[in-house]
């Protein structure tokens, strides 16, 4: 068995978050301060985030439309309820039935990042160079009447309004040159994390049911027990059929650990019984109608997921391994979601098995956009900036969570062959001291969600026909994320959705079965 790395971390707590870019979030981290460490040491010294007036993107009349805070007005006057306040284009390309999509065209993550004053014709090849980063605001300005004409893609957050995360950079490590693993949304960047390849899928491939799971290759969970390592699975919302998003998507993944509610993790944290291994998931936010989540995904207030993340951390802090030095609190997010992000993803990511994407012929050779990844442990040096290691040929991205774990359990990674961009991926222990050089401190306060109004024509867009949306999550209390979304979408009035709702609560086992068979396209 190989030597493990980090023999002074015990457990390890993994929370990845959704949708949202360092810049969004993180760009104005170092404004007015300076890190105080760097690795490599050899690294540049300087954290690459957003600099005044000088990153912006082309109107639709080729106006420069400059990247900038939001404003406090906006944000104190509860404007800033949502920003953006529309979900952005999450899929490398976006969904033809998408009714934004009217004309089928090549809108998407591709189109963000390749993108300008128009739409690209096609997909992308490494030949045409680096993606200049121009076309965030062409792909979220679909509609015409918006206050903020689409502008509010290329606001981001400063570190007074996300408080708690911008804290949490600062104090510990926040690295400046993770990349998603694919140029999409949610599934296939989940699965990178988890088994190192998404077996071709290019993005999710389901809106009307549960998201197809991604089988027959191991994932981390498996790993780890092979290695030794017990772990835990905690969730908040039951995505289908009595399980978690998690637990769905990658079936293989158990018997074997604990899985539970969020509350399972609290209580064991505070009698410090934590697995070495725990997963969380946050609440999920649903759009539409507007259902807010702890996850940090647009639309809905960030202030959520500020508080979910304070809980967490304060949670772990406050229990005995934690307090025994043992502890590792990995953040990280999903995708960019859409929102604004200044650096060229770099071409000549490792195609995980030699599958191009089935839906347009992706050769996953181009990582996605950058994403906050933290490091909170006793052993990482405050202020730290940290970027692949030196000699390394590839930056940070979703596969080194499973390169970096495998060799914690002291597991081959060449039990990772399944996945060629693990046996590639950088792995980050060296960011870790040998002895405890951070004290930590406590994190600020997140803010409060305002109570004021989302602007009208945000409201208007994420209302249901079928009623309010105060009135629909009545009806669906307690219904799972897969059948509430289903409900929604394929019914109109609020007696579509009340016979939809009986439907369910009779017989959640049949309705819920009844999903999972072919949709007509």
């Amino acid at each position: 068995m190989p030597e493990s790395i980090l023999p002074q971390v015990k457990n390890i707590v993994f929370l990845m978050l959704e949708n949202r870019s360092l810049d969004n979030l993180l760009g104005w981290l170092y404004k007015d301060a300076v890190p105080g460490y760097f690795y490599p040491s050899n690294s540049p010294k300087q954290y690459d985030g957003l600099v005044d007036g000088k990153y912006s993107n082309p109107d639709s009349d080729g106006t420069a439309v400059n990247v900038i805070p939001i404003s406090d007005d906006i944000w104190q006057n509860g404007q800033g309820y949502a920003v953006p306040y529309l979900d952005p284009y999450e899929a490398l390309r976006a969904w033809p039935v998408d009714i934004r999509a009217k004309d089928h065209s090549w809108k998407g993550v591709m189109n963000q990042f390749f993108g300008g004053q128009k739409v690209i014709p096609g997909l992308p090849s490494s030949n045409g160079g680096p993606p200049a980063m121009q076309g965030f605001l062409q792909d979220y300005y679909y509609w015409t009447d918006f206050t903020w004409k689409g502008h509010d893609i290329l606001w981001t957050y400063t570190p007074a309004q996300a408080r708690v995360i911008n804290a949490l950079a600062a104090q510990y490590a926040v690295s400046d040159r993770w990349f998603c693993s694919v140029p999409s949304d949610t599934s296939p960047n989940r699965a990178y994390s988890i088994c190192g390849t998404s077996l071709g899928r290019e993005s999710n491939l389901s809106l009307t049911g549960p998201e197809p799971p991604f089988s027959g290759v191991k994932t981390i969970f498996n790993w780890l027990l092979e290695g030794g390592k017990s772990w835990g699975l905690y969730f908040t919302d039951v995505y289908h059929k009595g399980k978690s998003y998690t637990e769905h998507l990658f079936p293989q993944m158990s018997p074997g650990g604990e899985i539970g509610d969020i509350t399972i993790f609290k209580s064991r944290a505070a009698d410090g019984s934590l697995p070495a291994f725990s997963y969380l998931e946050p609440k999920w936010t649903d759009v539409f109608p507007l259902k807010e989540g702890t996850d940090y995904h647009p639309p809905a207030h960030i202030c959520q997921g500020e508080s979910f993340l304070h809980d967490v951390y304060q949670t772990l802090t406050g229990g005995p391994q934690w307090k025994k030095n043992e502890t590792l609190f990995i953040i990280t997010f999903d995708e960019h979601g859409g929102t604004y992000d200044h650096v060229s993803p770099p071409w000549g990511g490792v195609n995980p098995d030699g599958k191009d994407g089935r839906e347009n012929g992706f050769k996953f050779d181009l990582f996605g956009a950058r994403v906050p990844t933290i490091l909170v442990s006793p052993y990482v040096r405050p202020a730290t900036v940290f970027r692949a290691p030196e000699g390394s040929k590839y930056d940070f991205d979703h596969a080194s969570f499973v390169a970096t774990l495998l060799k914690w359990a002291g597991v081959s990674l060449n039990e990772a062959k399944q996945s060629q961009r693990v046996l590639s991926a950088p792995t980050f222990e060296g960011v870790f001291a040998d002895q405890v050089v951070n004290g930590g401190t406590v994190a600020p306060q997140p803010c409060t969600s305002s109570p004021s109004p989302i602007p009208a024509e945000a409201a208007r867009l994420q209302a249901h026909p079928a009623g309010s949306a105060e009135e629909l999550r009545a009806l669906l209390e307690g219904i799972p994320v897969v059948s509430t979304r289903v409900i929604l979408l394929r019914n109109e009035t609020l007696e579509g959705v009340r016979t939809d709702v009986a439907r369910y609560r009779q017989d959640p086992e049949k309705f819920e079965t009844e999903l999972e068979k072919p949709q007509p396209s």
